[in-house]
């Protein structure tokens, strides 16, 4: 009997053996279930076998995906396109597989205020693939939820219509209170000045609206409206205006601009900028090998020219916080959510391009999924016009739309500068140079006052 009960016992384990090497999920099974990755890195080398003694096939962009095939160590083999190779594991994350949406009832009453300036447009679904119902809610109106989709959509009743909207914090913001306000322009022209270190520019004249932005010691402007609650409207830069508290470290009086102080009108007095450097410690972004064989890596290149805009914002009044100034690492999420944690009103996200040996330029970078548009425009043509007062022939490559990671989640203005080609000898000898950056800088500052309209 004992014999019998031993072998049934050996034939139950290599049972349950045979069941867990089936059912169990290998390491590339489990990397197979994320087909997708999406590049973390500015640049990343594809090669010929997992390791970096491998030939380089061709290179990819941050933010490209790619489609996972295999694993050898901390090495993926991958595909972009009709390209295969190798790439480090670290550089790449996976993509997240959209979620199904569905509909829910606030648990108790919300409303939704608008603080798109050109108002919202309702549509039959929760989304931009439904039939627009030709009714747009504007600017500063209020509407109660009816219903929210889990992908940001609320359904909402304007008038007769009910229909939905985008309910993005980018639009408008929730809140369980309703309030309203009315508000005037003052008869004699009044300015405020900041006593304090920091106040919030916010949308509309209440705690609850989204904040566009902060202030700080020094920064003046003339108010344009009050609001009944005690709130003072403001130009906050050439393009928008936001309302800031009276309840707070500031003074307002009724002098002209000129009393209240010339340096104001031409200085970044009252603002803070976040001076991205690129890259840092083991990532050392690319690296270029100058026209005297200089091998020069990105990560240095980057810091260098960050320090001097640090330096020529400080020099027209403004405040400098630096993501680094030495040889340290941060990721991607830490440096997007820098200026939001420390009182940042834009952020300056600064690297050097890589390419082909020909190449050569300046361009730069926002992403069209939040508000900066306008401020990456200015700081682009400040640089640009700088540039070419200095070195005629350098080439313009544009400011585009793209959502690298540090100006795509962030909540301040952002902006990302490629400044120039490493990959090409003679232009990465220039771009090494104490001239370059300086004129770089001076363009950057010249951009932030025309924005800020103290130019």
């Amino acid at each position: 009997m004992a014999k019998k009960y031993t072998i049934f016992t050996k034939l139950l384990v290599v049972t349950l053996l045979l069941l867990s090497a089936v059912f169990t999920l290998s390491p590339d099974r489990a990397e197979a279930a994320t087909k997708s990755y999406k590049v973390t890195s500015t640049t990343l080398n594809v090669r010929t076998g997992p390791s970096v003694n491998y030939k380089v096939l061709f290179a990819l962009k941050k933010n490209n995906t790619v489609t996972y095939q295999s694993k050898k160590g901390t090495w993926f083999k991958i595909k972009s396109g009709s390209k295969t190779g190798y790439v480090s594991s670290k550089y790449l994350t996976p993509v997240k597989k959209p979620s199904v949406s569905t509909n829910s009832t606030p648990a108790v009453t919300t409303y939704y205020y608008i603080t798109e300036p050109t108002g919202l447009s309702m549509r039959s679904g929760a989304g931009v693939s439904y039939k627009a119902l030709g009714k747009t809610i504007p600017f500063e109106k209020r509407v109660q939820i009816l219903k929210q989709n889990s992908n940001g959509w609320i359904q909402v009743k304007y008038g007769t219509k009910t229909g939905w909207i985008n309910g993005s914090n980018a639009y408008g913001f929730k809140s369980t209170k309703k309030f309203s306000f009315t508000s005037e322009k003052e008869d004699v022209k009044s300015y405020l000045v900041m006593d304090g270190n920091s106040l919030n520019v916010r949308k509309m004249p209440n705690v609850a609206a989204p904040s566009i932005g902060k202030v700080g010691v020094g920064f003046t402007a003339e108010i344009l409206r009050m609001s009944s609650n005690g709130w003072a409207e403001v130009q906050f830069s050439n393009k928008e205006k936001g309302w800031v508290s009276t309840n707070t470290d500031l003074t307002i009086i009724t002098e002209s601009i000129d009393q209240v102080g010339d340096e104001v009108t031409d200085s970044l007095k009252g603002l803070t900028f976040v001076v991205d450097a690129g890259h840092g410690n083991h990532d050392g972004g690319s690296y270029g090998v100058d026209l005297n064989g200089n091998k020069v890596n990105e990560k240095t290149l980057n810091l260098k020219a960050a320090q001097a805009i640090q330096v020529a914002i400080q020099n027209a009044g403004g405040r400098v916080l630096m993501t680094r100034n030495g040889d340290t690492f941060l990721t991607l999420d830490q440096r997007a959510k820098y200026a939001s944690k420390n009182g940042g009103n834009a952020f300056i996200s600064v690297h050097h391009n890589s390419a082909s040996s020909s190449a050569t330029g300046f361009e730069s970078f926002y992403s069209n999924k939040t508000n900066s548009k306008e401020f990456a425009k200015a700081v682009h043509e400040g640089v640009v016009d700088s540039i070419k007062e200095e070195y005629p022939g350098y080439k313009d490559r544009t400011l585009k739309a793209y959502d690298f990671y540090v100006v795509r989640y962030n909540s301040v203005f952002a902006t990302l500068l490629e400044l120039g080609f490493m990959s090409n000898k003679a232009e990465l000898t220039r771009l090494n140079t104490d001239k370059f950056r300086t004129t770089v800088a001076d363009g950057v500052v010249a951009g932030l006052k025309t924005y800020y309209g103290r130019d």
